[in-house]
């Protein structure tokens, strides 16, 4: 008899709006799962989807205990939804993964095999994505690069196809951030890594989360939980600008007794430096508004996310 109160596997899986894909996803899970020959479970967090993924997920739940899903009340992003499942996951190996099909489960079975070579975090890299374009891919190495740069941690071209020990999980669970960012974490909370490479198959159905406003947000969302580099450049730049108008004013001195007509002609040049200068301003307020707003929404103590249906959970939170 399975005892579902000590799995050795826990697979999280954050959902929204995958009606079309979550039967198959389920046989290759089964597939991969039943092949350990080891208690598992299986967590969908619903992002508060609005098709039939739901009733898909009730109808699983009721036919497997090992089944587990939490519902949000509304929809509180990705990363909620990851730290949702986990937070409820028992397993001594905790496995996060999308529910697209884009994060194949077969190489689950690689992670494993890592993890028991004494690896804490083993860690999903994709060598391509077939979804994207040539032009969307360059883009996406483009911008962990960047990251890399901006924060000082070693970003790779992975997603949240992952395993962690339970161990790693327990540090997760104990963070008290709100705003979290796990490709941030996975670096920053150091721990034994090791890298497996995949190819990120294309969407069998649906398209793409990621907008370019949801990439731009990632891109923020990283850079500011990690580094303080948008605030040091924008000191850098004012520094540049502090220069650049000693020079502009030494040359305007010199050309007024050389050129004395010279000064009307520049209005144009003045007003271009005074939009410049308001711009590079805005851009600023901006950069220290979105630290003021993490710092606020840290404050407030609000919970990450909020839980207004499960399954096959309320036995184990009465046990």
């Amino acid at each position: 008899m399975i005892n579902s109160k000590s799995p050795y596997l826990s697979v999280v899986l954050p959902v929204f709006n995958e009606q079309e894909t979550l039967s198959k996803l389920m046989e290759e899970l089964y597939l991969v799962c039943d092949s350990l020959n080891k208690n598992y479970e299986i967590i969908f967090v619903d992002d508060c989807s609005h098709d039939r993924t739901p009733k898909i997920l009730a109808e699983f739940a009721s036919k497997d205990p090992r089944i587990k899903t939490l519902r949000f009340s509304r929809n509180f992003g990705h990363q909620a939804a990851l730290s949702a499942g986990m937070d409820i996951a028992k397993g001594e190996l905790v496995v996060t993964m999308d529910s697209d099909l884009q994060h194949p489960p077969r190489i689950i079975h690689e992670f494993i095999k890592n993890a028991e070579q004494s690896y804490d975090i083993v860690v999903g890299e994709r060598l391509s994505n077939e979804q994207n374009s040539f032009f969307r891919e360059i883009a996406g190495r483009t911008v962990y690069k960047f990251l890399s740069v901006a924060t000082g941690l070693e970003f790779k071209n992975a997603g949240d196809f992952a395993l962690y020990k339970k161990s790693v999980v327990k540090v997760f669970r104990n963070l008290p951030e709100k705003e979290r960012f796990f490709r941030g974490l996975v670096q920053w909370v150091g721990f034994k890594k090791k890298y497996v490479q995949y190819i990120a198959e294309a969407r069998r159905h649906g398209q793409s989360k990621y907008s370019f406003k949801r990439l731009f947000g990632f891109i923020l969302n990283g850079v500011t939980s990690f580094s303080a580099f948008p605030l040091r450049l924008a000191f850098w730049l004012g520094l540049i600008i502090f220069l650049a108008s000693i020079i502009y004013g030494g040359y305007v001195v010199i050309d007024r007794f050389i050129n004395p007509d010279s000064l009307i002609e520049g209005l144009s040049a003045l007003v271009i430096l005074v939009l410049a200068l308001g711009s590079i301003q805005l851009m600023v307020i901006g950069i220290f508004g979105e630290y003021l707003y993490k710092m606020f929404n840290e404050i407030k103590g609000r919970p990450m996310y909020i839980v207004a249906e499960t399954k096959n959970l309320e036995e184990e939170n009465n046990a």
